[in-house]
């Protein structure tokens, strides 16, 4: 199964683009797996940042995929969960998997609507935070998965 994280916008950070660079590296190890951007929103009105952003996020997801949409309210899931549901996705031959990761205007409702949603804390992450923090813990489940030393 193929993982795409699909994000709003690049990372500012180079600390953060270094953490995010190495767990993508990891990830190869246990299959395809791929970041894909789409443009973040130049808008002054919140709303219409969501719409922007919304729209692209929706024209990235292709037929057919599993979808997770990381979102606050989103249902809590615990590491060994995580690896549960991905392991629960490869036994239905789902070829894709995508995990979508707003930006700072949040994602609209019509996206919500289209996936399960996840959520990583209680906490409110900024959204360059989330994505290392997304990235280590899919790491995580498929080092679960398979039984390696990383997740103890």
């Amino acid at each position: 199964m193929k993982i795409t994280l699909l994000c709003v916008g690049k990372l500012r950070s180079e600390a953060l683009r270094g953490v995010c660079d190495e767990f993508a590296q990891r990830l190869t190890r246990y299959g395809s797996f791929e970041i894909q951007e789409v443009k973040a929103a130049q808008a002054r009105e919140p709303a219409a940042g969501v719409r922007e952003e919304t729209a692209r996020l929706l024209k990235a997801l292709q037929a057919g995929d599993a979808v997770w949409i990381l979102d606050e309210r989103g249902k809590a899931v615990t590491s060994t969960g995580l690896a549960e549901r991905l392991s629960a996705l490869e036994q239905r031959s789902t070829k894709r998997l995508t995990v979508v990761l707003g930006g700072a205007y949040g994602l609209g409702e019509d996206l919500k609507a289209k996936g399960e949603r996840v959520s990583l804390s209680l906490l409110t992450f900024n959204h360059e935070l989330c994505r290392a923090i997304v990235l280590e813990q899919i790491y995580r489940a498929r080092t679960i998965q398979r039984g390696e030393p990383y997740h103890h």
